[in-house]
């Protein structure tokens, strides 16, 4: 019995390994707790860094950078990134800028570990604890989770380490020879720093199990740092997640971000002895004046790889976005493509404000759609077409799925914790789509209405083509304005809707009457005078729908969200 003969019993290494999996947990844990607050905390500041400011790639280096830092994970970051493409909310070339940032914001976790406070570890949990069972203000409890994680962080940690340090002692001879394998063969400690990251979805993980072995001695610098390069291209197993079922932008994301954590990968690994050279003359020139800290060391590396990795790739930007714009063509298929993405409900979980945006959005093409449907309708009321019969049930249908699934979308958004002014603005999205939805059943109803004339030559007469010339002339100026203002948020335009709502009430009635007269005084026979009331009623319902979503655009709340948002 080996594991008798080298002094722990076989239930003493099982518990070993469970605390090694159990303070795995516990880190992770600490880091998702840590990251989760941080979020909450930085609100819709944290929407507007990633959606307003990567407009160039520096810009976006910087943001990812800058917000991996705050949610402790390049994976969370490279998701809800390839989540933003996804939706629409972030071109292809600005998401790659912050997915070079984020591998830059990832190395912060390694230097936290690298500070060596584990010994502090429950003081830090409990200050957290009592924040949050203590404090009622929520954001004093998104503090005391921050805290509470970071004391889970370094306490997981300890734990991992402990039991390691138990289980190599126990089997010195075995575990020195296994690790020097990583040294004598740095292409093997590359794939397992790859499938362990792959496989715990966490790069910060690896390296602090990683600087762990390496501060006890186990593994030396020269076997360690090809692990160290492996999390790199395993953290981008989270973004191909990512991607699947997405979006052809999306999937050019993830390609991106795997290219480049790939091939930074790659060219330290051609490297490895200059790489390890310098990484070692820092640790004895800089660091040993400091202490002890060997962690601080992997830090360090882990540093140097992902800034020069993001210095020299920067430049070759525009070709890794056409080898992926090459890769992987593109089918053009924007209401499919929302569609898709509405059922899709990782960016609700993830960013439920970058979420509501994408709601927005779906709600910006639908009231497109919504517009050129009444466009149709006009058009067929005054000359019979096959193609705009087809065209406009495609329409009915496509707005029908849209007002389903922006409903359902945003029915799941409100399990989320949104605050006063987002809550509103889902309110006033859900009319929206409602009063949208309901315009395209008047445009259903019209086009009803004429194809049955057409097919028994009922034909209107010159008085009331003209009198449906005018109405119609007023209703597509109310729908113009109408998109306008949902799609560019333009109070004006909102404004000018109830002036047209008016006229389009004074002129259906005062139409009303003259088909009336007309049929009295023989003018127009009651056959040719068919449907021609229930059309001028659907117009005048139409105006009346469009009224509402001017009025919802018109509030308090909506005038100050479009400050903030736009």
């Amino acid at each position: 019995m080996i594991l008798l003969s080298q002094g722990l019993s076989v239930t003493d290494c099982l518990i070993q390994l469970m605390t090694v999996l159990g303070g795995l947990g516990i880190f992770l844990y600490g880091i998702n707790l840590m990251g989760d607050s941080l979020k909450a905390v930085a609100g819709d500041r944290l929407k507007v860094f990633i959606e307003k400011t990567t407009n160039t790639p520096l810009k976006g280096i910087l943001v990812g950078a800058l917000v991996t830092a705050l949610i402790q994970s390049s994976s969370g970051t490279t998701a809800l990134t390839v989540g933003l493409v996804r939706a629409g909310l972030m071109s292809f070339p600005q998401a790659i800028g912050v997915i070079m940032g984020a591998n830059i914001g990832t190395t912060i976790t390694s230097f936290i570990i690298g500070l060596n406070i584990e010994k502090y570890a429950l003081l830090f949990v409990g200050i957290g604890a009592i924040l949050v069972f203590f404090i009622k203000n929520d954001k004093g409890k998104e503090i005391g989770k921050i805290i509470l994680g970071f004391g889970l962080l370094f306490f997981g940690l300890g734990l991992m380490g402990d039991a390691l340090r138990t289980i190599l002692d126990a089997y010195e001879e075995e575990a020195t020879e296994l690790f020097s394998y990583f040294s004598k063969y740095p292409i093997l400690g590359l794939f397992v720093g790859t499938f362990i990251t792959a496989l715990v979805q966490s790069s910060s993980a690896t390296i602090g199990i990683l600087q762990t072995l390496y501060s006890q001695g186990t593994i030396a610098l020269f076997g360690a740092l090809p692990i160290l390069l492996g999390c790199n291209i395993g953290t981008t197993v989270t973004a191909i997640i990512s991607c699947i079922g997405g979006g052809v932008q999306a999937k050019r994301t993830a390609m991106v971000h795997a290219m480049f954590n790939v091939i930074g990968a790659l060219m330290f690994m051609a490297l490895i002895y200059p790489y390890s050279w310098i990484t070692e003359q820092i640790e004895i020139h800089i660091l040993a004046g400091l202490g002890p800290h060997p962690p601080m060391t992997l830090a360090i590396a882990h540093m140097i790889f992902n800034i020069l990795t993001t210095l020299i790739l920067f430049f070759f930007i525009p070709l890794m976005v056409k080898a992926a714009t090459k890769a992987i063509k593109e089918k053009v298929d924007e209401r499919q493509s929302i569609l898709e993405s509405l059922q899709d409900v990782s960016l609700i979980e993830k960013s439920p404000t970058l979420a509501l945006s994408f709601a927005k959005k779906s709600i910006n093409f639908m009231a497109l759609e919504v517009k050129t449907y009444v466009y149709m309708a006009k058009e067929y009321s005054f000359a019979q077409n096959s193609k705009i019969l087809n065209e406009g049930a495609e329409l009915e249908k496509t707005i029908n799925s849209l007002d389903k699934r922006i409903h359902d979308y945003l029915i799941k958004l409100t399990l989320t914790h949104l605050n006063e002014t987002n809550s509103h603005m889902l309110s006033v999205y859900l009319d929206q789509i409602k009063d949208l939805e309901r315009v395209g059943d008047h445009c259903s109803n019209i086009l009803e209405f004429f194809t049955e004339r057409y097919e028994t030559d009922k034909e209107l007469s010159s008085d009331g083509v003209q009198d449906l010339e005018q109405i119609y002339g007023v209703l597509l100026q109310m729908v113009d304005a109408s998109y306008e203002a949902i799609v560019g948020w333009n109070l004006d335009k909102a404004k000018e809707i109830n002036n047209y709502e008016n006229e389009i009430d004074q002129l259906e009635e005062f139409f009303h009457q003259r088909h009336v007269h007309r049929i009295n005084s023989g003018a127009c026979s009651y056959l040719n005078a068919d449907h021609y009331v229930e059309i001028l009623s659907n117009i005048e319902r139409m105006g009346d729908h469009l009224k509402n979503i001017a009025d919802g655009i018109l509030t308090n709340e909506y005038c100050e969200f479009n400050e903030f948002d736009h």
